[in-house]
């Protein structure tokens, strides 16, 4: 029989996480996890895995930090530097959590990701595991597409130094599911570009892959198989708000995202970071244009 193990990756914990979580665990036949980022919450924890009572449910936990990120030998690059910052290498390389997973978790077959913002509108998980229960591939993923080395999209650019002349791929992680195959295959292959960016002396115009070009690609270059996910709610540009739209009132069993709250907090940040970006050279521009854009279409909200 297939085992599959589905987690919630999260560096938060509140009511709509647990709910999530909650509606997770009704899934027939699948393992289910809240694999939770302990570096600000600091939860009082002697183990990777514990029960942890949140909000009155309990919880299958994992908590994971930076000292697993070391264990593992896993580079500490995003974007174009080194860094010590683990929320800057959790962003970037979104993938660095299957393995972590799978060091503790060794013997499944499959394992589902999910993002802490996915806002299932139903009682339960049940009806999107269905639609791919049959799947055999070793990635899942949304918006799988070819891409263009240096073309219009930001992730493409500056990464000729490892994909030389090379078709790259492009992908969207809200939702990516992988085979252990496909995890033990990645995480030697991020050991590997490690030593060899070690040695890139220009790495401002030599960048780090960010997660969503070098998962899809390194998977078709080592040919193992993918599947694209449809799934027309999960969207990158603009925020669903509970307490506007009333998904919730119309139950469709659609997965959304992202849902979030916490609007002013994150405004804030991002602010924050736009000001830490000007003046930079060239090269930053378009992100600096993305952070302004996503600033733009926060709403000032209460969380859900």
């Amino acid at each position: 029989m297939t085992k599959v193990l589905t987690f919630i990756s999260t560096h938060i914990i509140n009511n709509a996480v647990v709910s999530e979580y909650k509606k997770m665990t009704t899934v027939k036949g699948y393992d289910c996890i809240l694999a939770i980022d302990n570096t600000n919450l600091k939860i009082k924890t002697k183990e990777r895995i514990s029960e942890q009572t949140f909000f009155g449910t309990k919880i299958k936990c994992f908590f994971f930090d930076s000292d697993l990120q070391k264990e593992l030998q896993l580079p500490w690059f995003s974007y174009d530097k080194e860094t010590k910052k683990f929320s800057d290498i959790m962003w970037y390389n979104s993938d660095y959590r299957f393995y972590y997973i799978k060091k503790y978790f060794p013997n499944y077959d499959y394992y589902w990701q999910f993002e802490y913002d996915i806002f299932c509108n139903g009682k339960t998980y049940q009806y999107f595991f269905d639609k791919y229960k049959k799947q055999t591939e070793d990635c899942l993923c949304l918006q799988f597409r070819k891409e263009k080395l240096n073309g219009k999209w930001f992730w493409s650019k500056s990464i000729k130094w490892i994909y030389g002349d090379s078709q790259i791929y492009a992908a969207f992680f809200p939702i990516v599911r992988l085979s252990n195959k496909a995890i033990e295959l990645l995480y030697n292959k991020r050991l590997e570009h490690k030593k060899l960016y070690k040695n890139i002396t220009n790495k401002e115009k030599n960048h780090w892959p960010f997660c969503e070009v070098f998962l899809p690609t390194e998977i078709i270059k080592s040919k193992l198989s993918v599947f694209k996910l449809n799934e027309d709610k999960i969207t990158y540009e603009d925020e669903y708000d509970l307490n506007e739209s009333r998904l919730f009132e119309h139950p469709d069993n659609l997965l959304y995202h992202p849902v979030k709250g916490n609007f002013i907090e994150r405004e804030n940040k991002l602010k924050k970071r736009i000001n830490e970006l000007e003046g930079k050279k060239e090269n930053k521009i378009s992100h600096i244009k993305q952070l302004i854009k996503k600033v733009l279409k926060i709403k000032k909200s209460k969380s859900y």
